[in-house]
C-alpha cells in the first residue's frame, strides 16, 4: 500500500547513523550532497544536522515545494552520486519521516 503523493509542501526528516568509525567519511558525503541538492528545482530548505549526544547520529531537516519534487530529488543527480559513492554501506541505521505542517513557522 502506498499513500499518494501530498500537494504542496512537505517536509522530511532523514536520521542516519554511520557505522563505527566511519562518522567522516558519511558526514563528508553528505555534506557534498547538502550542497548539490540546495540548487535542485523545489528545494526550500536542505540542511545536515549532527546530534550532540552522538556524533554517530546525523539528521536531515529539508523542505520542498512538493512530493513530486521530492521524490524527482531522491531519483535524482545528486542522491546517485552519494550512492556511487559508497557512502550508503557505511551507514548503521536509517530512518525518514514524511511531514506537512500543521501549525508554526513562517
Amino acid at each position: 500500500w502506498r499513500e499518494a503523493p501530498m500537494n504542496g509542501p512537505i517536509s522530511i526528516i532523514a536520521v542516519t547513523g554511520a557505522a563505527d568509525g566511519q562518522e567522516t567519511r558519511v558526514r563528508e558525503a553528505q555534506e557534498r550532497m547538502v550542497v548539490e541538492t540546495l540548487s535542485e528545482p523545489g528545494c526550500l530548505r536542505y540542511e545536515l544536522n549532527q546530534s550532540l549526544d552522538d556524533p554517530r547520529v546525523l539528521f536531515f531537516t529539508e523542505m520542498w515545494a512538493s512530493e513530486d519534487v521530492w521524490r524527482a530529488h531522491m531519483e535524482g543527480a545528486a542522491m546517485q552520486r552519494f550512492q556511487a559513492s559508497g557512502a550508503g554501506r557505511l551507514l548503521s541505521d536509517f530512518t525518514l519521516f514524511r511531514a506537512k505542517r500543521v501549525a508554526g513557522g513562517a
